[in-house]
């Protein structure tokens, strides 16, 4: 078995109307250093910041999800905004154009379903519902429909780790420059006994 990981993070992004992150680099950053140490022959993939635009994070999922055999569990985590309408910002998000510059839930959930992994693992570190500093672009549609966005990820073999529900707010940690759900994530598994257990150590 073997671990299939993508982290990314995105604090600062193209659009000037965007508010940056002051912790989303180094969420990734850590979280990918962790499986980096434990996990060296699987290379985890790190997309931070510039780098982390719409084709590049497209790309690397399907590429992870794509090799994936159905002995492997694949890694995804993502730390940044989040809009009103349930999607993923990337660097290079346009206010002005959110359909055709940001990952849709339903995008996701499609990739982890073509995977023929064992198990998919997402991370989300980002909010959908609103308030400032949230992680949301506030000025994202807000849809009529108020249903979960998160139904179209889960299932059997995909499990979901979220910061927040819809209608609740993911913050960052200003002194630890980190989001909460990430930090408390990192320091879970620093102190797991069994670190190849990372399900179980998530759950905790």
């Amino acid at each position: 078995m073997a671990f299939l990981s993508t982290f990314v993070g995105v604090g600062k992004h193209s659009d000037p109307n965007i508010r940056d992150l002051i912790g989303c680099t180094r969420d990734a950053t850590a979280l990918h250093a962790l499986f980096a140490d434990t996990f060296p022959e699987t290379k985890p993939k790190l997309l931070i910041d510039h780098d982390a635009t719409l084709t590049n994070i497209q790309s690397a999922l399907k590429e992870t999800l794509g090799q994936a055999t159905p002995d492997d569990v694949v890694v995804f985590s993502f730390s940044g905004h989040g809009s009103h309408d349930h999607r993923l910002a990337a660097s290079d998000t346009q206010l002005a154009s959110l359909p055709a510059t940001t990952i849709a839930m339903a995008e996701l959930g499609t990739l982890f379903k073509s995977t023929k992994a064992r198990a998919v693992f997402c991370i989300l570190d980002c909010c959908f519902s609103g308030g400032a500093p949230a992680k949301v672009l506030e000025d994202s549609p807000i849809p009529r429909d108020p249903a979960a966005p998160f139904d179209v990820l889960v299932g059997e073999g995909r499990i979901l780790l979220t910061a927040s529900g819809v209608n609740e707010v993911a913050y960052e940690m200003p002194q630890a420059r980190h989001g909460i759900l990430t930090k408390a994530l990192v320091d879970v598994l620093l102190d797991a006994q069994t670190p190849t257990d990372i399900l179980s150590s998530a759950a905790r």
